[in-house]
């Protein structure tokens, strides 16, 4: 069990008995809960999954003058470059409160916020795609091993976990993996974060033959690192990729 979790688990235990005010994950602030509600009634109406039009293939929120034809037509990059996986669902737009929990969870080792954020992505997954099919293993986009070591922990992973425990899916840290650690892709652009990430994932093609997979990641903007790392999944065997993405960037 990784540390979030028994984080969690150990907090519900306390909260059952009485022995912990609920708080709310993000503001911190006591209430009374309706039910298993991680946030408050002031900070859960923000954090409801984006409902607009998107882009059936990549998730690119759609600007006004193109929501007419939503969601049939793909965006531009999608229709000169089509993505490897089959299918996306992201949760939410990466603004916000949204994008508040996420930084903080990336950046501050507020390990506390997967559970609560992973719960949501469960929820929005069952009401999006009742019927999907379950998935032969779930993976977190991985971290290189030497950033893995110096930040303490994958915030995707973290993710993945809290998803995997709310729909009792099995998760795997083994099937994928960086094969070089590459510059931060913030501040670059499209063309420069492909270059930068591409051939940096490897699969394991002993296990992945003819699986369905989900992939999950916290934070989607060009989608180059999650086209890298389902090409790799692809190559390596896998029948089908199913990109999971707790927020996406909305387009500049």
């Amino acid at each position: 069990m990784s540390d979030a979790a028994l984080l969690c688990a150990s907090l519900r235990l306390l909260r059952g008995l009485g022995l912990l005010e609920r708080r709310c994950a993000h503001c911190l602030t006591p209430f009374t809960p309706r039910g298993d509600e991680a946030f408050c009634p002031r900070c859960l109406p923000p954090l409801a999954p984006y409902r607009g039009a998107a882009c059936p293939c990549c998730g690119l929120p759609l600007p006004p003058a193109d929501r007419a034809n939503a969601p049939s037509v793909p965006c531009g990059r999608c229709l000169s470059a089509p993505p490897p996986w089959a299918d996306i669902l992201f949760y939410g737009l990466y603004e916000g409160t949204l994008r508040d929990c996420l930084l903080r969870l990336k950046f501050s080792g507020e390990l506390a916020l997967a559970g609560p954020l992973g719960a949501l992505l469960a929820k929005h997954l069952q009401h999006a795609r009742p019927t999907a099919r379950m998935p032969d293993c779930v993976l977190a986009v991985p971290q290189h091993p030497v950033h893995l070591r110096e930040r303490g922990y994958n915030q995707a992973h973290e993710l993945a976990a809290a998803l995997c425990r709310e729909l009792r899916l099995p998760l795997r840290h083994d099937l994928l993996r960086r094969t070089r650690r590459v510059s931060p892709q913030a501040g670059l652009d499209a063309a420069q974060r492909a270059a930068n990430v591409h051939g940096s994932f490897a699969a394991d093609a002993r296990q992945l033959a003819g699986a369905h997979c989900w992939l999950l990641d916290d934070v989607m903007t060009t989608g180059s690192t999650a086209r890298a790392a389902c090409t790799a999944l692809l190559e390596a065997g896998a029948a089908s990729v199913t990109l999971l993405v707790m927020a996406r960037t909305p387009s500049r």
